[in-house]
């Protein structure tokens, strides 16, 4: 009866098993409610919502931690883009978010007549030279940029805008 009794019991175990293999293979196969739908999935549909954005950081000279970063928005539907502030990041952690109807995006100028390329803030407190920038040529490369103010002086950084 011993036998008898341990057969039953890794039968059970082995049952118990393929049970469990297959409800996780239907639970991992099963169609997701929050996935893309099939209309946002066409490769159409995705580049007219993408919205290019730039992000910006800033070292000291002898620290290679970014002491500010700055990541923008780029609108695109005016006649001239605007550089629409989402946030600016310090280094000891602390950061400004924009976009709420109690803290609206800072505009940013966009001097692209100008070598380098200048981002003027909206009070023009601020300056970035962006060197080397194309705007109707976003990528993964980063390229050379330069802060101008009186509350971070002149830092040495860089930037890279992308298309989404």
């Amino acid at each position: 009866m011993t036998g008898d009794r341990m057969n039953r019991v890794v039968l059970t175990m082995i049952g118990t098993a393929a049970l469990a293999a297959v409800i996780a293979t239907t639970i991992a196969l099963r169609p997701r409610s929050d996935g893309p739908s099939s209309e946002s999935a066409k490769p159409g549909a995705q580049s007219k919502a993408a919205v290019p954005t730039l992000y910006c950081e800033f070292t000291n000279f002898a620290d290679r931690t970014p002491l500010v970063g700055f990541y923008f928005t780029i609108e695109q539907d005016r006649p001239k883009p605007v550089y629409a502030q989402v946030f600016q990041r310090e280094q000891d952690g602390t950061s400004d978010d924009f976009g709420g109807p109690a803290a609206p995006r800072p505009e940013w100028s966009f001097d692209g007549a100008d070598k380098p390329a200048v981002l003027h803030s909206p009070d023009d407190a601020m300056q970035i030279n962006l060197y080397d920038y194309n705007p109707d040529k976003p990528g993964s490369n980063w390229f050379e940029a330069g802060l101008r103010s009186v509350r971070y002086r002149n830092l040495g950084g860089k930037c890279r805008h992308s298309s989404a």
